[in-house]
């Protein structure tokens, strides 16, 4: 959270107290105008592990107007152990996410063209991960035994967002989304099959989805809107947030 709450910081600051750099703008786009940046997605590699690679590609249109999509492999981390509850296997763990935004950049504050200076955007995401984990109770003087968690989650969300990109001797770029509220739609799926047969199994399934939202926050619109079920699928509104560094090449 204190990092989500600098990178807020930081974008304001350097929006506002970044130095002017005079340099020519166009109406039109001259020709041999670099109008692509592909850049790579730092915020999910260094919060949720080295596996995820996301990668970008953003276009310019117009001297003030570009496009970006963005996609990657997404994997969320391990979820351990819990008290009495022990993940002793994890398997078939995977997930995508794809996404794009159409860009405002703000002619009369920004001294560049485009990809240069503070935007605005319209944006759309998906998130989709699966996970499958074996986990068995443990340190409980009455129930013993194993069970097989599977679940998947997706997210859907659609929203505005506020960002400054960098542009660095015209080649290199630091592109700081620092405010993007969304409303997103959730759908998740949860199964357990095993051979824990006790009356309050209803108990260690809320217990799993505790641990659940516990470790990954973005799931608490699943659980408090449309719930977890033993067997089948949810869906949920909620409000989501977006905010990501990333460092691109311009071309």
């Amino acid at each position: 959270m204190k990092a989500i709450k600098l990178l807020i910081m930081s974008g304001v600051l350097f929006t506002f107290l970044s130095p002017c750099i005079s340099q020519e703008k166009y109406d039109t786009l001259p020709e041999g105008y670099k109008r692509n940046v592909l850049k790579w997605n730092v915020t999910p590699f260094f919060l949720w592990g080295s596996q995820n690679i996301n990668l970008s590609y953003e276009r310019v249109l117009k001297p003030y107007r570009t496009f970006s999509i963005n996609a990657g492999y997404f994997v969320l981390p391990s979820l351990g152990s819990f008290d009495s509850l022990n993940f002793t296997n994890e398997r078939n763990k995977s997930g995508f996410s794809i996404s794009g935004d159409y860009r405002f950049y703000f002619k009369g504050r920004n001294t560049r063209n485009a990809p240069d200076g503070l935007y605005w955007a319209v944006y759309g995401s998906y998130h989709h991960y699966q996970f499958q984990n074996d986990f068995e109770v443990n340190n409980s003087p009455t129930i013993q035994g194993k069970l097989d968690l599977d679940g998947s989650v997706n997210v859907f969300s659609a929203g505005v967002e506020l960002g400054y990109q960098f542009l660095i001797k015209d080649r290199f770029t630091i592109d700081l989304i620092f405010m993007g509220p969304s409303l997103s739609v959730y759908t998740g799926q949860l199964k357990l099959d095993g051979d824990l047969t006790v009356d309050e199994k209803d108990e260690y399934l809320k217990a799993i989805r505790d641990i659940l939202t516990g470790k990954f926050p973005f799931l608490d619109d699943l659980v408090e809107y449309g719930g977890f079920s033993e067997k089948g699928t949810s869906t949920s509104f909620g409000y989501g947030f977006r905010y990501m560094i990333q460092l691109g090449y311009r071309f």
